[in-house]
This record gives C-alpha cells, structure tokens and sequence, in this order.
C-alpha cells in the first residue's frame, strides 16, 4: 500500500507536464527500451510495443527514477558457450563442462581475494550451479561444494590465502546466459548497448535512478538528485542533445571520452542549474581511468554524508558537507563522538578519525561507484569520532610520472615537493618532501586546497642521513620521522608512507612503521624506490632483464608479504648505469606485471639520471628532438588498469586489527526496498559459536530452529560455507576475524 501511494503522488506531481512516460519497473528487467518498464502519464497504461526504440525518435518526455540500461528489448545477453573459448573455457568433465579461470601460478596475484560476478539473464529449466576449484598451500586441487546460481547479479567469492595458488570457476551448464562478467572489478564482457534517441524538444527526467546507454541524440536530459548517466561510446553527445545537471550528487560519466575533449567539444551542451557549465567555476571534471571523465556539479550544495548516533542507521542524524574538515563541536547536530552508523555517497572519499585534529585511530572509506553503508563502526572509532573530512573521489590509472611530464597517457603525477597543481588529464599527489613540507599549520591547509588530490605522499628518502629528507633535521632519526610524518594526517588525505630507498623497507621503514603503529599514526600505502643496486648494475650494463625483472618481483612481494598494504614504486627503472635496451626490455617484463598485481594501486618509471661517458640517461622517454623513445612509446601506449578497481574500498592501514571489523551492506534503490550484504544488530548472547579462536570447524549453538545461516569475512563480504549438522567447516579459510549471521543475529569468531 505504501508504494501505491507513493506512486500516485508521483502521478499527480507530473500531470502539469506535457504527455510522457513514467518508469515503474514492471517489466521487471530494467530495460530501457522494454515498454513494460513504462506508464503512460494521461492514460495509466503501458506504452505500445515499439514506442520506445533504440533506433527511432522518442517524442515523449520520461520520467526515470532507477538503475536502468538501454538493451534490445529481447537482449539476454550471451551463454557460457557461446563465449568460450574467448572469456570460459573447455571444464574437465560433463558434468562441469566449462570453467572461468580466476587465478594461475605465477600470475602476480600472490594468493589474493578474488571477487567473481556474472549477471545472469536466463538459466536452463533444471537450473546451473558454479564450484570454486583451487590448489591448497601443497599445491594439490581442492573442490569446494556445489552452490546454485540465480537469475540477477551473482557475487563468487574466492578468499585470501598466504601462498600462490591456481583458482577455477567450474560451471555446470553452457546455456547459463549473462550480460555483464567481471573479475575484481574489471570487467571481462559488458552488454550490449544501445543508444538513446530524444525528440529534438523532448525530456528525459531522470532522479534517484541511473541510465547506461552507448549515446544520446537530441533533447534534453535534467539530472536531479542521485541521478547518474553513463555513456559508453567516444562519440557520447549528438545532435546537439543538453545535459543539465541540478544536483550536487549526480554526475555524467563519459566512458571513452577524456576530460581534454569534453571541454573542448561538450561543455557548451552541459548546463548546471540552467547556467552554462564554466570549469572550473561550476564543474569538475574528473578522471575516469584511463580515457574517461566524470562531469559533476561543482558549487551546488552537496552532503554526501549522513551520519547516524545509533548503529544500523538509527538515532539522530547530520549530514556533512564535501571539502571541508568538520571537527570537535563542529561536527552537526552535536554528533562529536557519538557516531554509531553512516551511509557515503558514491563518488567520494570519506576520512574519519578519533582526535579533532585529524590524528589518532582512523580509517579511509572510499564510495567509488556505489554508496557505502556503515551499519557499526569499527569499535575503535565506535562512538570516537572527532574529525571528519568528504573529498569528491578521481577515478585513476596506475600509470603516472615521476615528473610533471606530459602526453603520456597517464592519470596521475607528483613532483617531489607540494607547488604542483592537476590538470585536466591528471591528478597531482602532492608530496611533503621532508621536514619542511610537514612542521607547521600552512603546509597542511596548502595540501588541503590541492583540487583533485586524494593523498599526501611521505618523505623522499628519509633513511639516507647524508642524502635527501634525511640529512635535514635528523629526519633520518625514525623517531623523529614519525612525529613529523603525524602531521599529515591533519589534511584528511590518504596517507602514503616515506619513500625509502630499496634496502631500507626492510629495517628503516619497518622501525618507523612499528613506531607509527605504537602511536596510532596511519599509513594507508606504502611507497617504493627500486633500481636494482643488489644487482651490481655499474660492473653489468649488460645484465640479462630477465634477471633483473625476477630480482623486482621478488622484491615487490616480500614488502607485501612485510606489511600488507597497497603498493605505489614511485621511482623505479633497471639502473642508470645499465643500457638503453636493457631498460628497454626491463620495462616490457615489468609494466605487464604490475598491470597484473593487485596490490601495486600505481607506478611512475624514474627516467634514470644522466651518467658519463655519454651523459644521457639510458632509459628516456624522449631524445634530444624532443621525439619519443622506444621506451617512451612503450609506456605511453600500453594501456593502464584502475588504480583502484573496487565498486566500494573499506581502505586498510597499518593500524587494522581484529578490533577493526567493518559492518556495512550496499544499497541502490530508490525506494530502499532493495539491497544486498549484511545488516547487523548487537550481537546477541544467544547465539554462541566454539572453538573460539578455531582452526578446523565451528560448532554453532542456537536455541531456536535455524531458518538463514550466512557467514561474512572482515570485509562484510560473503563466505560461501554450509552449516552440516551445526557445523562448518573453516579449514580452508585464511587467519583472521569472521561472522556468522543466523536470523539476524551475530558472532564474530577469530581463525587462527
């Protein structure tokens, strides 16, 4: 009854327009062009078959409240088989005919959480089912249970373990059709779209919804709140169609357009608040990877934080703009420690931390391309809240520059100092060099004025007290190190550790993080320097790459197997000293691979420093007529993976432990009738599980029947495990802290 009423108040509200189309969803395939999906505003039925078409004029106006994509009518994607051998391939058996290969040995992937998603359309009559099938630490196959798939979104999780392994998806049936794949975020096959095409005079009103289409022609598009439209083709605006954005929370995203190009030939169709779009003044324009922009409102009131006193979204509320830092008494409606819950909106950045001033115990949120809610804090930050800062999040490459060099299809930069400033094209990551750029209150409201910079990188080589940072102010002293490097913590930026140089990781770096940890001060990345000095480059110009490529892998994965944390090499190549060819080759074995590795967020080769006889560097990206390398080709040109390719990222830092369990679930319905992950209450005492810590299984008390069992990792993320006869099985899970659900009641166990 409440949506009908709802419903008919929207009816009512629209009257006063012309004839148009409303979006109920009663197709029930989110379809744009279905016209089923549709009500007719003067008549209250649906639209004729062919009314709306992706290849005819649309002279109605429409009204789009949802998350929709402009599909064929009939479209239900491709099958298993039909996409094998390109995307699955030939399974071992009848029974489990084709498979979907999640990780190999040597792949760079180091064990790491993998998260599978198949969007699927249609399923044979007797139904399809997956297994996940992978080799344990002994390198011997193991096959986990059969589970059943659905029609709609299907998430497979593979968790983390500390060794290298191979991972397959086993399928039991070809005919399992999908229109979306994607494997850690990145996407393997995407549906087929269609574009949009609007009378000349026509509307598409589109609030609390988004459209993914190829293009749109004509008309006029009005973006209200929580509006969001994504175009895939390079070609995304025709035939003069205008896009005005009314909200601060809504965004234009153009897939294959770059930010470059649309203020050189679409900012005259894009208005905000029917005031024609002036970057910067009243837009941004952000990066989307490698080749795409955001286009957002900029100036326009905007709250993409709500905060909650009580856990699970209850209690009082406030909500918190973007940019600046609320703190202490500051913080509205007198939430200064007393925040049990919050919701972030896509497209933002969120820091939060105990001290008014930015310090202390705390934790980075990132809303990438989905809202995030936080159901229970972590119970270091529980109810401990003083500092709060929301930054508009930039979507970017791993490839940047050491260097504020230009044209090469890179996202980002940094400069070794903080006077840099991003660009179109690229996002600056300011740097506090050393004790100058970090000792007073003006270098911290300096790097939070950076547009479009998320993180502060640390100290450039703090370990050499002869060199560099360390020779000032005895910066090379860890202890001093840290008390400084606190001091960033201040600007709400994502903290980047001190860039050590190779063999310090191991001893400098490892001491000052230690000393960070006992003082609650975060590093969220840490920062590399490599240039093969193990490897004797003045005595071998000539070394074999092949060796040297083998010395920076296994080098990268013993400082992940040390801290476990994300990855920036802001400085690296195969030595000045060695030739142009072998850094030529050292390059095409290395860039591949850190594409490939998950824990590498970005890189920025160091072109090496002039050396005698011949005074040049041996690894350029340009020569003396300003004309690109082959190496400078190689680098431009090889196409670069998000930085962060994750819908949602609860960042991790040196801080995290088992005190740090994040309780969130996601949600994106207009009507919030529809979501998916968990929602916790207070554990409950009457749910009970034992061993606790366990090792092989757990037993799981309960004193009523037992009607939905589900178990979660830190993450919040689901752990495909069946309850037999009150137990589970958790031999196979990495150590760490989980949760197991019965009817809305919890309890966290630990896995040794």
């Amino acid at each position: 009854m409440k949506r009908i009423i709802i419903f008919s108040l929207l009816l009512l509200s629209l009257k006063s327009f012309a004839q148009g189309y409303v979006w109920t969803g009663s197709g029930g395939d989110a379809n744009f062009f279905n016209e089923l999906n549709w009500i007719d505003i003067q008549s209250g039925q649906a639209p004729q078959t062919g009314s709306i078409d992706p290849n005819q004029s649309i002279d109605f106006d429409m009204f789009l409240s949802c998350d929709v994509k402009a599909k064929t009518e009939n479209f239900q994607g491709a099958s298993i088989a039909s996409e094998a051998p390109n995307i699955f391939s030939t399974g071992p058996s009848d029974a489990w005919p084709y498979i979907y290969a999640v990780a190999a040995f040597d792949d760079g992937n180091n064990g790491r959480q993998h998260d599978f998603q198949i969007n699927i359309t249609d399923l044979p009559t007797e139904g399809a089912s997956y297994r996940i099938v992978r080799t344990l630490s002994s390198e011997n196959w193991y096959n986990q249970p059969a589970r059943s798939l659905s029609i709609g979104l299907n998430t497979i999780t593979v968790n983390r373990v500390d060794y290298d392994r191979a991972v397959k998806i086993q399928f039991s049936s070809g005919a399992i059709r999908f229109d979306e794949v994607s494997l850690n975020g990145i996407p393997s096959y995407s549906p087929s779209l269609e574009p949009i095409v609007m009378g000349p005079s026509n509307i598409l009103h589109i609030s609390n919804g988004s459209l993914k289409a190829l293009n749109i022609s004509g008309g006029r598009l009005i973006l209200e709140d929580n509006a969001y439209v994504h175009l895939t083709d390079s070609a995304p605006l025709l035939n003069g169609v205008e896009f005005d954005i009314n909200a601060g929370l809504s965004w234009l995203c153009l897939e294959n357009t770059p930010p470059a190009q649309v203020y050189d030939s679409f900012l005259s169709q894009i208005s905000v608040s029917d005031v024609v779009a002036q970057y910067p003044t009243n837009i941004r324009l952000d990066n989307y990877y490698e080749h795409g922009t955001i286009v957002r409102a900029n100036g326009l009131d905007a709250s993409p934080l709500t905060l909650y006193s009580g856990e699970n979204l209850s209690g009082s509320e406030a909500t918190i703009g973007i940019n600046d830092v609320y703190s202490g008494a500051s913080i509205p409606n007198q939430m200064n420690n007393s925040i049990g819950s919050f919701v972030l909106r896509k497209g933002h950045m969120l820091t939060v931390a105990v001290n008014p001033d930015g310090t202390g115990k705390s934790q980075v949120f990132i809303a990438s391309e989905s809202d995030i809610e936080i159901h229970s804090l972590p119970i270091s930050l529980q109810s401990n809240v003083s500092f709060i800062r929301v930054l508009p999040w930039n979507w970017v490459s791993k490839k940047g520059t050491a260097g504020d060099v230009l044209d090469m299809n890179n996202t980002w930069f940094y400069r070794w100092n903080n006077q840099g400033i991003s660009d179109f094209q690229r996002e600056y990551a300011p740097m506090a060099w050393g004790y100058g750029g970090a000792n007073d209150a003006n270098d911290i409201l300096l790097y939070q004025s950076k547009y479009k910079s998320t993180h502060i990188l640390g100290f450039n080589e703090p370990d050499d007290c002869n060199g560099q940072s360390g020779q000032y102010n005895n910066m090379c002293d860890e202890a001093t190190a840290v008390a400084i490097y606190e001091n960033l913590m201040k600007t709400g930026l994502r903290m980047v550790s001190p860039a050590c140089r190779q063999g310090a990781v191991f001893n400098w770096l490892d001491n000052f993080n230690q000393l960070a940890i006992q003082n609650d001060i975060r590093m969220d990345v840490i920062a590399l320097h490599w240039y093969d000095w193990n490897g004797s480059p003045q005595s071998s110009p000539n070394a074999n790459p092949q060796n040297i490529f083998n010395r920076f892998k296994n080098y990268l994965n013993d400082v992940y197997s040390l801290y476990g944390l994300p990855i920036w090499i802001t400085e690296f190549n195969a030595n000045k000293y060695r030739s142009v060819e072998v850094n030529r080759q050292f390059m095409e074995l290395a860039i591949p691979y850190l594409e490939s590795l998950h824990f590498v967020e970005r890189y920025a080769w160091f072109e090496p420093n002039p050396v005698a006889p011949a005074n040049i560097g041996n690894g350029q990206y340009f020569d003396s007529d300003n004309n690109l390398t082959d190496i400078g080709a190689f680098y431009k040109n090889y196409p670069s993976n998000p930085a962060i390719p994750q819908v949602f990222y609860m960042g991790s830092n040196n801080l995290m432990d088992e005190t740090s369990l994040n309780q969130f679930s996601l949600s994106c319905n207009p009507d919030n009738v529809l979501s998916n992950g968990p929602t916790f209450s207070l554990e409950n005492k009457t749910l009970k599980v034992f061993p606790n810590p366990a090792t092989k299984s757990v037993k799981v008390i309960f004193p009523f029947p037992i009607r939905d069992f589900k178990m979660y990792n830190i993450s919040g993320l689901l752990i495909h495990k069946k309850l037999v006869q009150g137990s589970v099985d958790v031999s196979d899970l990495p150590a760490g802290m989980y949760m197991i659900v019965v009817d809305h009641q919890h309890c966290k166990f630990l896995k040794k």
